[in-house]
């Protein structure tokens, strides 16, 4: 076997060994040890399927990032009603009553904007759990295909009916994962559209001092 493919094998049994002791919360598993007679070029049609655990596992650390971005700009609209309340005590010439009802509207409308943002993200960091546990059960059952295969004594008590029916059903949980993810995505774009329709009012009304693209940056 030449080197490049010997590197592959062994990034492949590691992964194995890695993917195998994190998938303790699926019914069916293939012990790592049933793989050891298994011919090493065979190893390799592991390899999608331990690949999109690997891509299942990195949109799961995204989605936790992109949470916490949108809870962070939650909290900046909130804080910002203090800042509303301040220019209304201070009288400044540019903020008229007119200036300051639209801004506390506006402003209302992106607490409303960011709140259905995080709403979203929660769903997508859940979405993106079961992608990881739906990833690793079509591994589990690629596993179970090729020990049965290519390991026939190891595979004797391996039932692949049971790891296609827990493929298959962390694929559904998938489904309605991304149901989730687009019904809580549409109210997200109704949200911004009311936001920006109250934005380019704001802006009008105050010539400008609020409401423009930076107005999320300098609050």
């Amino acid at each position: 076997m030449n080197r490049t493919l010997r590197a592959i094998v062994v990034v492949v049994l590691a992964a194995v060994v890695a993917t195998s002791t994190a998938c303790v919360g699926l019914s069916h598993r293939v012990d790592r040890s049933a793989l050891a007679t298994v011919p090493n070029e065979e190893l390799l049609l592991l390899f999608d399927a331990e690949h999109a655990v690997f891509i299942a596992r990195d949109d799961a650390e995204l989605a936790t990032r992109g949470l916490q971005d949108a809870k962070t700009a939650l909290r900046r609209a909130r804080d910002y009603r203090d800042v509303i309340d301040e220019r209304r005590k201070g009288g400044a010439t540019v903020d008229t009553v007119a200036v300051l009802e639209l801004l506390g509207q506006w402003n209302d409308a992106r607490i409303d904007m960011r709140q259905r943002e995080v709403d979203l993200r929660e769903a997508e960091v859940d979405a993106s759990d079961t992608r990881l546990w739906a990833a690793r059960a079509r591994y589990e059952r690629e596993k179970a295909r090729l020990v049965k295969d290519k390991n026939p004594a190891k595979g004797a008590d391996l039932d692949l009916k049971a790891f296609d029916e827990q493929a298959a059903s962390w694929t559904t949980r998938e489904g309605e994962a991304q149901k989730k993810i687009d019904e809580r995505d549409a109210a997200v774009v109704q949200a911004r559209a009311t936001y920006f329709d109250l934005s380019r009012r704001l802006q009008d009304v105050s010539r400008g001092a609020y409401g423009g693209p930076w107005a999320d940056l300098l609050d």
